[in-house]
């Protein structure tokens, strides 16, 4: 009786186990695979253009000095090694830069101080890594 109720849940195992390693083999879609900008709302792109709708459209309001003055200016401290290259070994853009109390004007902090970044990376980091496509004025 134990080794017919042993071999049972042993065969619904090796089942189980056959049905999750091959329903994993056909592919599915994801909900954004044929998403295209045209579709998009009213982004100025595709089939919605965007109209003017007042004196104050399209203007851009910058400082004097062309940083922003309610914080700090990044120091832009050198390097420790080579630029960030993006790719699928190195994914951790901030392994060669300097982090310390200097820089805590900047967005990323650590337990020694907050990350020094270069102008590159800030850009970088302000363009989502090439994924902003749509100029929105930041």
């Amino acid at each position: 009786m134990k080794t017919a109720f042993l071999i049972t849940g042993l065969l619904l195992l090796l089942i189980a186990n056959i049905l999750m390693v091959y329903s994993q083999r056909t592919s599915t879609s994801e909900g954004f695979a044929g998403y295209f900008l045209e579709n998009a709302g009213p982004s100025g792109l595709g089939k919605y253009k965007l109209e003017p709708i007042g004196a104050f459209d399209d203007v851009r309001v910058t400082p004097n000095n062309g940083v922003s003055s309610w914080r700090g200016t990044d120091p832009n401290e050198p390097l420790l090694g080579p630029e960030f290259q993006p790719g699928p070994d190195s994914l951790f853009i901030f392994k060669n830069n300097q982090s310390k109390p200097e820089c805590c004007s900047a967005s990323y902090a650590s337990d020694t101080g907050c990350v020094c970044t270069t102008p590159q990376q800030r850009n970088f980091i302000n363009m989502r890594g090439g994924n902003r496509t749509v100029e929105d004025g930041v």
